[in-house]
């Protein structure tokens, strides 16, 4: 009886097992294979040891690339999670319209990243765009800038509307946590005359670690793969002033037609989320 019960269980699980396999285990082995390959997309793969791994780790733009990537996760991690983290908290605070708000602040996350990246491309049009026109209007136009051309405020420009989008995601998954805190702990709180401050990081933040922890790392790896707004403002450019690891990635592998060095950039980019999502959970832990 227990194996036929087995059995009928394993006839549901068997088809996304196959489109799990299919479509992320097998490809992330061709990727490790294809990385220790010469390969150009069309003919048969030549194996080349750890060549693409030697070429790639004495590429200039690499570093400047994972330093890019870098930033993006120290904003993404800095501003956009403190960002969610209290206006989660103002929310929690607001017992009317709290559900109304909080769909205003995930409205963006549902909006397609090309979309957004259009949106702001006009944004930063340096002779039409709002932003030098607003600048000009405040008598502040010595801050004008080319947003999207200019080398040292491109990546800037990039990162910002990547990091307005995902605040609601952010928020989401931390507002959820908060929403589940005991409300007598807020009754005793208010009753011993602690202030907001006092609520918020002695009660609310301890409460809803874990909840922050994951919130970190899905912003940590979701900017390791960030490719949309950098490929639609600027792809990547000028140069590779503005690519992230994805975006290096896309265009080594398919502009360049060079596979094998793509497949070992996308195997770092996996190497970087293991590790970096083992090191906060650690974090967490120890905390």
């Amino acid at each position: 009886m227990k194996k036929k019960k087995y059995l009928f269980a394993a006839w549901f699980i068997l088809p996304a097992f196959i489109i799990y396999t299919v479509f992320i285990v097998a490809p992330v082995f061709f990727s490790i294979y294809y990385s220790f390959t010469s390969w150009d997309g069309i003919g048969t793969p030549k194996l080349n040891g750890i060549q693409n791994y030697i070429k790639m780790f004495a590429m200039k733009d690499y570093w400047r690339i994972l330093l890019n990537t870098a930033r993006l996760i120290g904003a993404s991690v800095f501003i956009q999670i403190p960002i969610a983290t209290v206006l989660s908290f103002l929310l929690l605070r607001k017992t009317k319209g709290y559900k109304f708000f909080r769909t205003v602040y995930f409205v963006p996350v549902v909006v397609a990243p090309i979309a957004i990246g259009i949106m702001f491309s006009i944004f930063y049009n340096g002779d039409v765009g709002p932003i030098n026109q607003l600048l000009d209007l405040a008598h502040l136009s010595s801050l004008k800038q080319n947003w999207l051309s200019d080398v040292k405020v491109v990546v800037h420009s990039v990162i910002f509307p990547q990091i307005w989008q995902y605040i609601g995601y952010s928020l989401v998954i931390i507002f959820a946590a908060m929403k589940s805190i005991d409300s007598e702990m807020f009754e005793s709180a208010q009753i011993d005359g602690a202030n907001a401050w006092a609520v918020f990081s002695r009660i609310v933040v301890p409460m809803c670690k874990d909840a922050i922890i994951v919130a970190i790392i899905l912003v940590v790896t979701g900017s390791l793969k960030s490719f949309d707004y950098s490929w639609a403002l600027t792809q990547g450019g000028p140069g590779n002033a503005s690519s992230f690891l994805a975006t290096f990635m896309y265009k080594t592998a398919f502009v360049q037609n060079k596979f094998g060095l793509g497949s070992s950039i996308t195997v770092t980019i996996m190497i970087y989320s293991i590790a970096l999502s083992a090191i906060i959970k650690r974090f967490g832990r120890e905390d």
